[in-house]
């Protein structure tokens, strides 16, 4: 991973037990990157050997909480169990494919990294809320789950790039305050009407639309108040 993503509460799924598994796969995962990038820099065998420990000792764990997690799927009769399930074979399988790679470095390295991502940024942090969001009856995905910049490092890790994209400008209930959402966001927001929120007053992110009619439309009505005035002299 080329940046590090920190449990936040945002991630939650208010399940306590399934919360702290999810932390705890965090980070192992994290650590396990971090040894592939110290063995890339200086290949050893016993960093190597430690390296394999961390990802059978993940693909054992995760085993658990996949098990676990779908119990309390079945409890709460949430209705995409069969396709999360299907999720967690895959995920499983791609754990287990990764140790064949283990005298191999390089590719080692990279198959983590991309299925590290995966995790974090599409199953645990996105897949997952779908089961907290079920639970409290939400009716569509545009519930407000995550910050504009919690958004955004999870963005980066699919997309590098993110950071230079054309911005487009948000407001939320904070003075003075403009977001620049990047053009992939917005337009994901814009097709699936789905929101962001702002990190510092809470509220939803709302698109500053039209900006620059709106700003004419201001001045003429400014220099219409005008010639009333000049009007009523």
């Amino acid at each position: 991973m080329n940046k590090k993503i920190d449990w936040t509460k945002e991630f939650s799924i208010n399940n306590y037990t399934l919360d702290e598994q999810h932390k705890l796969i965090f980070d192992i995962t994290i650590r396990a990157n971090e040894l592939a990038k110290e063995v890339l820099e200086h290949y050893d065998d016993s960093l190597q050997e430690e390296l394999k420990k961390t990802i059978i000792k993940l693909f054992d764990y995760i085993k658990i909480h996949f098990k676990d997690e779908e119990n309390y799927m079945k409890e709460i009769d949430f209705p995409l169990l069969e396709e999360h399930k299907a999720s967690h074979r895959f995920l499983v399988e791609k754990t287990k494919e990764i140790l064949n790679y283990s005298k191999d470095p390089q590719n080692f390295a990279k198959e983590l990294a991309i299925l590290t991502k995966n995790w974090i940024a599409k199953h645990f942090c996105v897949d997952d809320k779908w089961i907290d969001t079920y639970k409290y009856k939400a009716l569509h995905l545009n519930e407000v789950h995550f910050s504009l910049e919690t958004y955004k490092t999870l963005h980066t890790l699919r997309n590098p790039a993110l950071e230079q994209e054309e911005c487009f400008k948000y407001l939320c209930a904070c003075e003075d305050k403009i977001h620049q959402m990047p053009r992939s966001i917005h337009e994901e927001l814009m097709t699936e009407k789905g929101f962001l929120k702002c990190e510092t007053c809470g509220q939803i992110l709302v698109y500053l639309e039209k900006e620059e009619e709106e700003l004419k439309s201001l001045k003429d009505l400014e220099q219409e108040f005008e010639m009333i005035g000049k009007s009523n002299v």
